[in-house]
C-alpha cells in the first residue's frame, strides 16, 4: 500500500517539466534588428599651394579636443537657436578633434612649408607643438542654405622652451562656415571637408609667418 502522503505528485512534475521546455524559448525570443550605422568622415583637401620658403622647424600636431557635444562620434546638427540633436543612425568615424587635427597634418604636410610634420603618435621630438581644440562642429539648418560651422582654438607651442608662460608662441580662434547642398550627413560631410580645408590654409599661413620671425 503506498502512502498518500508520499505518493509523487506526478502533475505537478509534469507541469514543472513542461514550464522547463518552454523557457528557453520564452527567454530567447524572436531574434530583435536595428537599423545599421553609417559614417562619415573629411574629403582630404586638394593639394594647397606650397610656400616659397621652406622653414627647417619639425612640427608634431597633436589631437586636438573638442567641446561638449563636440566631444563624441555624434554628427550634431541645430535645428533652432540653442537646441542640439544628433543624427540617430550616422556619426563621424571619429571625433571631430581627431578627425580636425589629422586633416591639418595632411594639409601641412602637402604645403611642403616645414622641415618635416608629424601626425599626433610620431615619436620624433618636434621643435614645436601644435595644440588645439574644437568650439564648434555642426550642421546649421535653421538657415537657408544649411551651413557646416567649424570653430576651433590653436595655440602654437615653443618645444624647446621650459618657460610655460614664454614656449606659447601664439593663440588664435579661427572660424569659418560652408554651405551644404542638403540637410543630410552625406553633404554636410562635404561642407565641412570645404571648411576644414579653408581653416587649415590660415592656419598653415600664421604659423609659416610666425616661424619665419625666428630665422
Amino acid at each position: 500500500m503506498i502512502d498518500k502522503a508520499n505518493r509523487p505528485n506526478f502533475r505537478r512534475h509534469a507541469l514543472i517539466l513542461v514550464l522547463a521546455a518552454l523557457l528557453p524559448t520564452a527567454c530567447i525570443g524572436p531574434r530583435s534588428t536595428s537599423d545599421p550605422v553609417y559614417y562619415y568622415t573629411l574629403e582630404e583637401a586638394a593639394e594647397p599651394p606650397h610656400f616659397q620658403r621652406r622653414l627647417p622647424q619639425v612640427v608634431r600636431v597633436e589631437r586636438f579636443t573638442a567641446n561638449p557635444p563636440f566631444n563624441s562620434q555624434h554628427i550634431v546638427y541645430a535645428d533652432k537657436g540653442l537646441h542640439r540633436n544628433t543624427y540617430a543612425h550616422f556619426r563621424w568615424i571619429a571625433p571631430p578633434g581627431e578627425l580636425f587635427s589629422f586633416f591639418l597634418t595632411r594639409y601641412l604636410q602637402q604645403s611642403e612649408a616645414f622641415k618635416a610634420v608629424l601626425p599626433p603618435d610620431a615619436s620624433t621630438p618636434p621643435t614645436h607643438h601644435v595644440h588645439g581644440w574644437i568650439e564648434t562642429f555642426l550642421e546649421e539648418d535653421y538657415k537657408d542654405p544649411a551651413q557646416a560651422s567649424l570653430s576651433v582654438n590653436i595655440s602654437l607651442i615653443d618645444g624647446h622652451n621650459p618657460d610655460p608662460v614664454q614656449r606659447l608662441i601664439f593663440q588664435k580662434r579661427y572660424h569659418t562656415k560652408a554651405p551644404c547642398n542638403d540637410k543630410t550627413p552625406a553633404a554636410l560631410s562635404e561642407a565641412m571637408s570645404k571648411a576644414a580645408a579653408s581653416l587649415s590654409a590660415q592656419i598653415a599661413k600664421d604659423i609659416h609667418e610666425y616661424l619665419s620671425k625666428v630665422n
